[in-house]
């Protein structure tokens, strides 16, 4: 019998400290630096996890800008996050499991678990995506047990491909179109798509400094 996942999660009471908030943050420092302490983290059983709403799992959350297009795709039936199925989605991301700790006497695994993830939901090996803000939502059952980090990627071509039944029909869409209609999407996307013209701001000028919030 397989072991059963084990993901990061921080306690929610630290995002209470510092201040809860509903939708996007731009505040990436202020809460990353806290949460993402390694004294502050704990690993539990993902099924345990998915319903303890005194965790919040921290969810690296990367939106994939080829020029004028933004990378959408629809959560299928193979995700396993069930609550999010048929929606729409322009964040490529996952949970941190334990088995990403390799780096975390450095950086808690969230930069390796962030690659792993764009490797396996779009065949993207090179990362370079820096933290832009952070999404809370405790407006949705899934909202409340994940808390977000939303990264922005700027991708050279449009050739990315799904390889798990959870992606869906992937493609680069132009963002005025992404834009112009939002009540498809899942929540985070939709805070996204709402705020994007800042978070591509804010990606041009993080991507000439080093990220902030996670260990280097």
């Amino acid at each position: 019998m397989p072991t059963e996942e084990r993901v990061l999660c921080f306690e929610r009471g630290l995002l209470e400290q510092l201040g809860v908030f509903q939708g996007i943050n731009l505040e990436v420092d202020k809460y990353l630096s806290v949460v993402t302490a390694t004294s502050k983290l704990v690993y539990l059983n993902r099924s345990e996890a998915e319903h303890d709403q005194r965790y919040k799992q921290l969810i690296p959350y990367v939106l994939l800008i080829c020029r004028d297009k933004i990378l959408r795709y629809r959560r299928g039936k193979g995700g396993q996050e069930t609550r999010l199925h048929g929606l729409y989605s322009v964040g490529i991301g996952g949970h941190i499991s334990d088995q990403d700790d390799g780096l975390f006497a450095k950086d808690i695994g969230y930069q390796e678990g962030m690659r792993r993830e764009l490797m396996e939901e779009v065949a993207l090996e090179q990362v370079n995506a820096p933290p832009v803000a952070v999404i809370n939502d405790d407006s949705t059952e899934v909202g409340r047990v994940h808390f977000g980090v939303v990264h922005v990627m700027h991708v050279p071509a449009e050739s990315v491909a799904g390889r798990r039944p959870g992606i869906v029909s992937p493609e680069f869409i132009p963002i005025a179109q992404a834009v112009s209609d939002t009540s498809a999407y899942e929540s985070w996307s939709r805070f996204c798509l709402e705020h994007l013209d800042l978070l591509l701001k804010r990606a041009a000028v993080a991507d000439a400094a080093p990220p902030v919030g996670v260990a280097r």
